[in-house]
């Protein structure tokens, strides 16, 4: 998939704007204006060096050859693998610590029913 070369950047300034406006509402506006320009600086850093680097092309959504797709499908394995470590290691603390470890629980069984919904729906469909 190769995306437009300016949709990411409008992505992580919308996602700027989404996390900054509620900061500057309350009127904390230098935390507000510091989430935007956070991400207003991981889009152009990805959108300068996308033609250079092919992992901040790959970070900006141009998968356009198999072994760009794989690479990114093992990233996301990867990731979700530390992600699931993490949540396990809370939701154990939590119960070791005698305090609420629902938010754990709760986030676990959602990584891990959408794992087995996912893995029989790609194994019925081939």
């Amino acid at each position: 998939m190769t995306t437009n070369r300016w949709f990411f950047s409008a992505f992580c300034l919308l996602l700027g704007l989404l996390l900054g406006v509620p900061f500057m509402v309350r009127g904390e506006v230098v935390f507000g204006l510091v989430f935007v320009g956070i991400m207003a600086g991981y889009a152009a850093f990805l959108l300068l060096t996308r033609r250079r680097s092919e992992t901040t092309a790959m970070l900006s959504g141009e998968l356009g050859d198999e072994r760009r797709r794989l690479n990114e499908l093992r990233a996301r394995g990867a990731m979700a693998h530390v992600l699931m470590t993490i949540v396990l290691a809370g939701f154990f603390v939590q119960i070791w610590r005698g305090e609420d470890y629902l938010l754990f629980a709760g986030l676990a069984a959602a990584a891990g029913v959408s794992y087995m919904t996912a893995l029989f729906y790609f194994s019925r469909r081939g």
